[in-house]
């Protein structure tokens, strides 16, 4: 069965240093977090430019000088002949970075203890709250995160809200745990069975 691959590069704020990151970042991209203030953000930024330069230079050998960052619709892609699909997400410390020959969509949540309930009813359609209240209290926490990780990478795919009833749009999906208490969901645009390549903070060093 054909396979369609998906890279996915995660990295720790703790572990780099941000201040040192920033003379590598475009113009456009300076212009951009000098927007910023809040200490954190500005981090999850920073280095979210950084690993998605990482991961090009990982996957591709070079960055090439006709891919340009879009992300004037709050959505960044690469745009440029033979540029990649990208799809970003942060959560607390944790930066993720997704690169795929497909359309992706990309989503990281730390998981806590919250009003699960009424945040459910908040995002989910009649159905998918049906469903998530016959859950066991138990399981009422996981369940929770696997919606909204999910509602929250099909929105980024699409850059709109959708329904998670989506298998039969050509869509593939796949959650992991790229760190204690998170959960991440990546949707793809395939008919092919999805596989995940997973870059683990050890393993991503970022100059």
């Amino acid at each position: 069965m054909k396979t369609t691959e998906v890279d996915v590069f995660i990295a720790d704020i703790h572990d780099h240093d941000c201040d040192e990151m920033v003379e590598q970042l475009g113009r456009d991209c300076m212009e951009r977090l000098a927007r910023i203030t809040h200490p954190r953000r500005r981090e999850q930024f920073i280095l979210g430019r950084s690993l998605l330069r990482h991961a090009l230079l990982h996957k591709h050998g070079a960055v090439a000088e006709g891919w340009i960052l879009d992300a004037a619709s709050g959505k960044p892609c690469l745009v440029g002949v033979g540029a990649p699909e990208i799809s970003l997400s942060h959560s607390r410390e944790l930066v993720a970075c997704a690169i795929a020959p497909v359309a992706v969509g990309l989503d990281v949540e730390y998981c806590r203890e919250r009003d699960f309930v009424a945040l459910a009813e908040q995002i989910c359609g009649p159905e998918e709250f049906h469903h998530f209240l016959s859950l066991p209290m138990s399981e009422r926490s996981d369940g929770f995160y696997r919606i909204w990780t999910l509602k929250e990478a099909i929105f980024k795919l699409y850059g709109r809200p959708m329904p998670l009833a989506f298998h039969a749009s050509g869509l593939r999906s796949r959650y992991f745990w790229p760190g204690v208490d998170f959960l991440a969901a990546l949707v793809a645009r395939t008919d092919c069975t999805l596989c995940l390549k997973l870059h683990s903070p050890s393993s991503v060093r970022l100059k």
